[in-house]
């Protein structure tokens, strides 16, 4: 009987690890997280969107493990509280946990103000 209760024990376990597994799959790719594109160098390519491109997908990748737990998001990534909570302001960035299934996360494109002040000093000179 001993063995029944172990066997049963390991199968509990091993659904519940290959619920996670999907859940943690469905939440990235509801969240934006699906495959990384790499960007092609040779068709020239914009360094800072790039930055704050890998910046947001990190933000987002922390949010997701720590379940929208911003500070230990923050440990995380070895920022401040105060630096990721800016930089999740900046970006438009909310918790993959903020809303109720369903609602749309606000995306950076909704906010041109918000992508315009993530732009590097030097990159606004240029605009001028």
């Amino acid at each position: 009987m001993g063995d029944e209760h172990t066997g049963s024990a390991i199968i509990k376990l091993a659904k519940s690890e290959v619920l996670k597994t999907v859940a943690y799959a469905l939440l990235r790719q509801a969240y934006g997280l699906a495959a990384q594109q790499t960007p092609d160098v040779r068709q020239g390519i914009n360094f800072y969107d790039e930055v704050r491109r890998f910046e947001i997908n990190l933000i987002r990748q922390a949010l997701l493990y720590t379940s929208g737990k911003q500070t230990a998001a923050a440990r995380l990534l070895n920022l401040n509280a105060t630096t990721l909570h800016s930089k999740m302001n900046l970006y438009g960035i909310e918790s993959p946990f903020a809303g109720g299934i369903g609602e749309p996360l606000r995306d950076i494109s909704a906010h041109p103000e918000r992508a315009r002040a993530g732009q590097h000093a030097s990159e606004r000179r240029r605009e001028r």
